[in-house]
């Protein structure tokens, strides 16, 4: 094999799987999130290695281009066969946005024992921060439905700073019923 073989090899292979895999690598099997780098990328350097290594078995009526092709294609139907099985969807990675589930206020109460229960909570937390104007200004930021990035910018600090102070919130909150988790 020369240079110049590989190379015509690399090029058909990756306009193969280009085209094979047009419109599918934003999500599911052939993502990058699923498969932890580019797809075209992935495929096409793992038949790259099987030829070297000799992991597949040559068949001497095949050109390289055709034997790297046969190679990928075999890989990306065991990629989509592993993705379909139950051990496969059990290690799907699935993203959760924690800012908006931390500021997601709690539904309203529903009758006049959850919104007492709601009330003396509130009036706790007031009570814990009384003085801090920061932590007042949080806490009344929350209660309109603000979220992190607004507050912060409200109050003319980073984010970052924002959650030290709601750190600092907490901890008073605590201290102040040392019973509440």
């Amino acid at each position: 094999m020369t240079d110049t073989d590989w190379k015509v090899a690399l090029a058909k292979c990756k306009k193969h799987i280009e085209l094979r895999l047009w419109q599918k690598t934003l999500s599911g099997a052939h993502s990058a999130s699923n498969l932890g780098a580019d797809s075209v990328e992935h495929y096409l350097s793992l038949s790259y290695e099987k030829i070297l290594t000799g992991e597949w078995e040559w068949k001497e009526e095949y050109t390289l281009a055709e034997q790297m092709i046969r190679i990928v294609n075999s890989l990306i139907s065991k990629e989509v066969d592993k993705v379909k099985t139950a051990k496969g969807k059990s290690f799907k990675i699935s993203y959760r946005n924690i800012e908006e589930e931390f500021y997601n206020l709690v539904d309203e109460p529903e009758n006049l024992d959850e919104l007492a229960l709601h009330e003396t909570k509130l009036h706790s937390i007031e009570t814990a921060i009384c003085g801090d104007e920061q932590l007042e200004f949080i806490v009344e930021a929350l209660k309109e439905g603000k979220k992190r990035t607004e507050i912060a910018s409200l109050m003319d600090i980073t984010p970052r700073q924002f959650d030290k102070l709601r750190e600092r919130l907490i901890r008073c909150v605590r201290t102040h019923q040392p019973s509440a988790n």
